[in-house]
Order: C-alpha cells, then sequence, then structure tokens
C-alpha cells in the first residue's frame, strides 16, 4: 500500500480494496485522535499556543509494533537514506513479494530464519547482531504481552533488547505501541528544550520535563517542538518562541 498527500487530499494506491484498506489507513493515521482537543488542552501551555495554528492537521502514526521496533534499531546512528536502503534490503530478501518492486516488512519468523553474517550482508552492519538478537528474544505472544503494559513498563522492557536505549524505546513505545505520553528527545528536542523553556539536562531530567508540562499528551508536543526546530531552522524562523 502507497499511501501520499495531494494538496488537501490522501491518494491511495493498494491491491485491497477500499473497504480493506480504509481501517488501516485510519490507524496508521491514528485517525481516532480529536486534534481539536489535543490542540485546546496543549494551548494551555503558552509557549506551544503561539504556534499551533502552523500545525493545524499534524498527527502522529501508529506504526506496526514489529516493524517500528526493528526500524528504529536500524535507524541509530545513521541518515534517512540508508535506514530506508538497509529496511528495503531486509524486506526483499525475507519479506514477501506485494506489488511489483515492493515487498513487506519481514515478520518475526522470517527474520529469525536469518543468521547474523546473513544481515551483515544486508548492509545492516553491526546492527545485524542487535536484529538477530531480538529475533530470538521475542515472538508474537511476546509482542503482545508488550502491547498491554502501560508506558513505563513498556519502556523499561523494551530497553532490556539489544541495540535499545533510552530515544529509541521511547519512539518506539510512541510510533508503535500508541503510547502518546513518550517523550523521545533528540538534539533538535533538546535545542527546543533548551530555546524555549531553558530546560537542560540529562535525557531524563529532559524527559520527566516533559511529563509534567505536557503529561498524556507529551508525544504530540514533541512532535510540534521537533517540527518546529527542525524545519524553520532552514528557513530562518521559528514558529514557536519561549516566554
Amino acid at each position: 500500500m502507497e499511501v501520499r498527500r495531494s494538496g488537501d487530499s490522501i491518494i491511495v494506491k493498494s491491491t485491497r480494496n477500499e473497504a480493506e484498506s480504509e481501517p488501516e489507513i485510519l490507524a496508521y493515521l491514528r485517525g481516532q485522535d480529536d486534534l481539536s482537543d489535543i490542540h485546546a488542552r496543549l494551548a494551555e501551555d503558552r509557549v506551544l499556543s503561539r504556534g499551533l495554528e502552523r500545525v493545524r492537521g499534524f498527527r502522529l502514526i501508529k506504526m506496526p509494533e514489529w516493524e517500528c521496533l526493528i526500524s528504529y534499531v536500524l535507524a541509530t546512528y545513521s541518515n534517512i537514506p540508508r535506514i530506508r536502503k538497509m529496511i528495503d534490503s531486509i524486506s526483499e530478501r525475507y519479506g514477501h513479494r506485494i506489488a511489483q518492486g515492493a515487498f513487506s516488512f519481514p515478520d518475526i519468523d522470517a527474520l529469525r530464519k536469518a543468521s547474523a553474517q546473513e544481515l551483515r550482508a544486508c548492509g545492516l552492519g553491526y546492527r545485524a547482531e542487535y536484529v538477530a538478537s531480538i529475533c530470538k528474544t521475542l515472538d508474537a505472544a511476546e509482542l503482545e504481552r508488550l502491547s498491554r503494559l502501560p508506558y513505563e513498563e513498556l519502556r523499561a522492557d523494551l530497553k532490556t533488547l539489544p541495540g535499545i536505549g533510552d530515544k529509541v524505546a521511547d519512539c518506539v513505545s510512541l510510533f508503535g505501541f500508541g503510547r502518546v505520553e513518550a517523550f523521545p528527545v533528540d538534539v533538535w528536542v533538546r535545542r527546543a528544550l533548551r530555546r524555549l523553556y531553558s530546560v537542560t539536562g540529562s535525557y531524563e531530567t529532559l524527559r520527566c520535563f516533559a511529563k509534567e508540562r505536557f503529561g498524556p499528551l507529551a508525544g504530540y508536543a514533541q512532535e510540534y517542538l521537533f517540527f518546529n526546530e527542525r524545519v524553520p531552522a532552514k528557513q530562518g524562523n521559528c514558529m514557536f518562541s519561549g516566554d
């Protein structure tokens, strides 16, 4: 399935009919989220309130848990073209063909059959050992157990897996398991928190600040802060300004 934006519309190319595709698209785009309510609640923060109009319609996504987990392990210390190449490589080798030139992301059982050496041959580098080890640790039942955990417990369990630290655990919690209270911290979010709120410190310090400041909508606040800091940095302006 291919989903892209065209003006105010969403264009979908799928091998399935509309009735089959629509629920999956709505789930992926978190169609159940009431953005008006989310913006109203975040607007209580006087810093965020100054730029919310610029991110009107901006949604988090909800990836399949397994795909999100492995994708973020592959994303560590890498760039988008290389991440895409690694994902395409393992999908072509261990997924199944869904259309001309398109392959599904491999499930746990399929990827478990690959050795670390074979995964290295797919261009994963040192991440191959992480992926191979995770495949031996998890199965469908364990993923289901993780999906039922509250955010803090989920985050702690994810961090026991090879190659997963604070940031990856929070990204997977947010974008894979749908825990909207998660607040991944990268260099752009650090800059935003320092510039807008004069907050610095360790990852845990910043995460706790976000938990206190934004509560159960910290994940949405994080995306708005990231977008503001990352995109306008190229354009010389920022939508949010500090106190």
